[in-house]
């Protein structure tokens, strides 16, 4: 079945569940109300469980196409917690707003300016992308938060994140994130500062606020501290070890292109220099991992190689939706930093300085 917070009755009113009757009032409202689905008009049941939260729900599936998914008890608690986080505010909010113009549905619509996705399951980036340029279509801001079974752990840490995670970023500022939401707790946690490093592994910055604390529109990250940023240092550095760890037990070392690209550079394979795998902001332009792609760059470097003329090679992948100019404008930001060095020996310390000052360079 289909479950949702807002249905219509015989009258053609809407009649929300956002917690202003109890239980027993429902009840009552049962046996004397009829409700109806606000999109295709089929016939809603009124669930009221003792477990999970009162709901309409669809007799049956057919007939309607604006509900894409069942609503999970995460998914109907979010809701009911940030239409009251909006109401509390003195907002003007909208639940499981229908804009039948572009045939979609926003879970909260603020201000008829704002349409909140509290998006709970997975979803493709494309139909992520594709609902979004509906709502802006219509010149509504979307914003995409991520619902949460359990707490993050906060700090600097190694993330795991997907596809559509990522799509879900927010570009307030000079810092994209990922807002994300607890129910049980009522807390908003945030994914800031991403770093790529490969496939879907990324550094970053984890950071809860209470929703009491919270404002519209949302607060914003900030920049990492030289003290963070050498946490993240560490990260990559240990990765880096992993990968080349993994690249040295390669079956046909002549065909890894990680153990070729060391030996055009007459590296070590197994220690290459510290400039190689360092934090690059933009770095989730290419697919290869960071530590592949920077000796590219640093082969083209040595080799005269124009950058686009390295793109176009093929030797390096772009990610989805990434264009030539970007990558090449990674590329460029990578190799200033890389000619700080010098081609000189470096401390931790003073490597930390100029990968963090680069770092600072592009916010």
């Amino acid at each position: 079945m289909i479950d949702i917070l807002v249905a219509k009755t015989e009258q053609q009113e809407l009649f929300y569940l956002t917690g202003q009757h109890d239980r027993h009032e429902l009840q009552y409202i049962r046996t004397q109300r009829r409700f109806f689905c606000p999109s295709c008009q089929a016939p809603l049941l009124l669930k009221i469980g003792v477990i999970n939260i009162p709901h309409f729900a669809h007799r049956t599936l057919s007939g309607c196409d604006h509900y894409s998914e069942p609503e999970s008890s995460l998914h109907l608690q979010g809701k009911l917690l940030l239409h009251q986080f909006f109401k509390q505010r003195n907002f003007k909010v909208n639940l499981e707003n229908y804009l039948p113009e572009i045939r979609q549905r926003a879970d909260l619509l603020v201000d008829g300016q704002y349409a909140i996705e509290f998006q709970c399951s997975t979803i493709s980036p494309e139909d992520l992308q594709q609902r979004s340029q509906g709502y802006r279509r219509l010149d509504i801001k979307d914003i995409w938060i991520k619902g949460l079974q359990e707490p993050c752990n906060e700090g600097i840490g190694l993330l795991r994140l997907k596809s559509h995670e990522i799509a879900m970023q927010q570009k307030r500022g000079a810092l994209p994130f990922i807002l994300l939401f607890f129910p049980p707790a009522n807390r908003f946690y945030y994914h800031s500062n991403l770093l790529f490093i490969s496939s879907n592994r990324w550094v970053g910055k984890t950071k809860s606020i209470s929703a009491a604390m919270q404002v519209f529109p949302f607060a914003v990250p900030k920049p990492l501290s030289k003290a963070e940023f050498k946490t993240v240092m560490e990260i990559f550095k240990a990765e880096k070890k992993r990968y080349i760890r993994n690249q040295l037990y390669a079956e046909n070392r002549i065909r890894n292109v990680y153990c070729r690209l060391c030996y055009e550079l007459r590296m070590d394979m197994a220690n290459v220099p510290e400039f190689i795998g360092i934090p690059v902001r933009g770095a989730q332009c290419f697919k290869e991992p960071v530590v592949l792609w920077q000796l590219h760059a640093v082969a083209a470097q040595e080799k005269k190689i124009p950058l686009r003329d390295l793109i176009r090679s093929g030797k390096l992948t772009l990610s989805a939706g990434t264009q030539e100019g970007q990558a090449a404008a990674v590329l460029e930001d990578y190799l200033s930093c890389f000619l700080s060095f010098g081609g000189s020996a470096l401390t931790d310390n003073s490597l930390l300085d100029i990968v963090y000052h680069n770092y600072c360079k592009t916010l």
